[in-house]
């Protein structure tokens, strides 16, 4: 069907406003738009169907360990990771985090003291929610969880003291997890990468004096021998512990608030409880003025 065609001179841009208010010109349109929706189909016939390629989502996985990113076709796994459709129908790529893990609780940054390890986040989501746990005497009254809150940011700035709290964890996790052969971690060659470290640490910094995460690592260290290690190493770590503290000018001149005093104290008084050792801070208490602190062998054994 032949179509008659008008031309229409404008020559200011409010004339072309003008005249779509014209009756003729709204007709046209109308008539126009009309005609579209008649010859639009209703429905595709099955033959267009079969010939439509199948649309899915599209989701994102990550490993266990974060190191294996990797997009999938197909549908999502179940209701709890779909995500809903945005106003213009599109469906969102869903990001699925590692159960285990706990979701927020995996930095996807990586952002640890030392080079990545595929079990580093599953030994610090570990050591963050069942190790690091609220301990009065080390808050103290009016505080709860400095373990996360104050302790742990300190050790995200040393690796040595990084690497002593993930044995700690590792060997943690090793003593409470039936399946602990499937962390694929070696604790001893951890262990002696730990001591290496803390050794490197006191070389460099005996000069400038000695920071609070490194005397935070020589006390876990010390820690660790009176957990899973030997007397005679934990001896070894504690007069190294009691000549750092000296170089700091004493118990008083550690830093957190007191925090690292309290870490330190607990630590001496409950090692000597449950081997029967000496004391290598006598008389230390968790603030001045108070009374020498109760051991607490179940915490220490399996927190902190």
């Amino acid at each position: 069907m032949a179509m008659d065609f008008v031309f229409i001179n404008v020559r200011e841009p409010k004339d072309a406003l003008q005249l779509a208010k014209e009756p003729e010109i709204r007709s046209h349109v109308a008539r126009y738009q009309w005609k579209q929706i008649e010859n639009r189909p209703s429905h595709p016939t099955r033959k267009e169907n079969a010939k439509a390629p199948e649309k899915r989502p599209r989701s994102t996985c990550i490993d266990l360990d974060g190191s294996d990113l990797q997009t999938r076709d197909g549908p999502f796994p179940d209701a709890t990771t779909t995500q809903p459709a945005t106003p213009f129908g599109v469906v969102q790529a869903a990001i699925s985090i590692p159960p285990p893990l706990g979701g927020i609780r995996v930095d996807p940054f990586r952002s640890y003291p030392i080079s990545f390890r595929p079990f580093l986040p599953q030994l610090v989501d570990h050591y963050l929610m069942g190790m690091a746990v609220d301990i009065p005497e080390l808050d103290q009254p009016g505080n709860r969880g400095l373990l996360r809150t104050s302790w742990f940011p300190l050790v995200m700035t040393e690796p040595s003291l990084f690497l002593v709290i993930m044995l700690l964890a590792g060997s943690h996790y090793a003593s409470v997890q039936d399946q602990s052969a499937n962390l694929k971690l070696d604790l001893l060659r951890l262990r002696c990468e730990t001591v290496n470290a803390i050794n490197h640490s006191l070389q460099f910094q005996q000069k400038d004096g000695v920071s609070d995460a490194l005397v935070g690592a020589i006390a876990k260290m010390a820690s660790y021998e009176a957990m899973f290690g030997s007397m005679e190493n934990y001896s070894v770590h504690m007069h190294g512990l009691t000549r750092a503290v000296g170089l700091r000018g004493g118990l008083p001149s550690l830093g957190l608030n007191g925090l690292l005093r309290r870490i330190v104290v607990w630590i001496d008084r409950n090692a000597a409880f449950l081997h029967g050792s000496s004391l290598y801070f006598p008389g230390a208490t968790f603030a001045p003025g108070q009374a020498l602190p109760d051991p607490n062998p179940g915490h220490f054994l399996g927190a902190s």
